[in-house]
C-alpha cells in the first residue's frame, strides 16, 4: 500500500499518516480487473444503510479534504506523468479531477488480550475505534481509501492510498453484504482484515480481505453465493496469530 505524504511545507502536513496495515502485504498483491459498476439493487440498499451510520459532518469534511489533497498534489505533478509509487490507482492525474467519495466504513477492532482469551463471538467483541475510511471513486471504480479521524474535535484527513484494499472492500461488500450495512474488522496484531456481513438469518459471517488471506492463508469466497465462515470458524486462526505475536513481543 502506498500513501501520500505531504511535504513539510504544507500547512496540513501533520494530517497525513500511514494507514494502519502492513504496506508490504498490499504492495505485493495483484490488482483487480473486475467491473466495479454498481448494478445490484440489494447493494444500493446496503450502501444507503451504510451511509446512515456516518457521523454528522464526516462526509462534508472528507469531501473538502479530498479536494484539497488533489489540488495540492496537482501543483507538483507535471501533466501526463505520475510519480513512482503513486497511491491512487489511476492512469493519469487528470482522472482525479473527477474523483468522488463512495461508501464509508468505520474500522472495528478488539483488544488483543480479549481476543486471545475468547469467550465470546467475534461480533460481540469488536468495537469501532473512531477511524473512518472512504472509498475514493473515479468513473465508478475504487482507486484508493481516504482515512479520516477527529483531531481536536474536527474531522481531518489522516492518509490516502490502499487501492487494492479499497477494491477488495468494494467487491466483498457488493457480493456479500446483501441489503444490510457491513462492518470492517481489523485485527492489528494478526495483520488481518475482514468484512463482517449478515446472512438471511441476521447471523454474522466474515469475508477474509487481502491481509487475512495473505497473512493467515484464509480462502476468498469462490463466488457471491458461497457460504461464508462464522465467528466460530475464523476465531481460531485469529487467536493463534494474536497469541503468537503477543508472546513474541513479550520476549523482546
Amino acid at each position: 500500500m502506498k500513501l501520500i505524504l505531504k511535504s513539510v511545507a504544507s500547512p496540513v502536513a501533520t494530517t497525513l499518516r500511514r494507514l494502519a496495515l502492513a504496506a508490504g502485504v498490499l504492495a505485493c498483491l495483484p490488482a483487480f480487473s473486475q467491473d466495479f459498476a454498481i448494478s445490484d439493487a440489494n447493494f444500493a440498499q446496503a450502501a444507503r444503510a451504510q451511509s446512515a451510520r456516518e457521523p454528522h459532518g464526516l462526509r462534508a469534511a472528507a469531501n473538502a479534504g479530498l479536494q484539497q489533497l488533489v489540488q495540492e498534489m496537482g501543483q507538483n505533478i507535471a501533466p501526463g506523468t505520475l510519480p513512482d509509487g503513486f497511491p491512487f490507482d489511476v492512469n493519469d492525474f487528470s482522472e482525479l479531477k473527477n474523483a468522488s467519495l463512495g461508501i464509508a466504513f468505520e474500522v472495528h477492532s478488539v483488544h488483543p488480550k480479549r481476543l486471545a482469551a475468547g469467550g465470546a463471538p467475534l461480533e460481540k467483541m469488536v468495537t469501532g475505534n473512531g477511524i473512518w475510511n472512504f472509498l475514493v471513486m473515479v468513473d465508478k471504480h475504487p482507486v484508493a481509501l481516504l482515512e479520516m479521524a477527529k483531531v481536536d474535535g474536527r474531522w481531518q484527513v489522516q492518509g490516502a492510498g490502499g487501492a487494492k484494499l479499497a477494491q477488495d472492500v468494494y467487491q466483498a461488500a457488493q457480493n456479500h453484504s446483501g441489503k444490510s450495512a457491513f462492518r470492517f474488522v481489523r485485527i492489528y496484531q494478526a495483520t488481518a482484515d475482514l468484512l463482517e456481513v449478515q446472512d438471511s438469518q441476521a447471523k454474522a459471517r466474515y469475508v477474509p480481505l487481502i491481509a487475512a488471506r495473505e497473512s493467515l492463508k484464509m480462502m476468498a469466497p469462490a463466488s457471491k453465493d458461497s457460504v461464508l465462515p462464522t465467528s466460530q470458524e475464523v476465531l481460531p486462526a485469529l487467536q493463534e496469530a494474536v497469541r503468537r505475536n503477543l508472546a513474541a513481543d513479550a520476549n523482546q
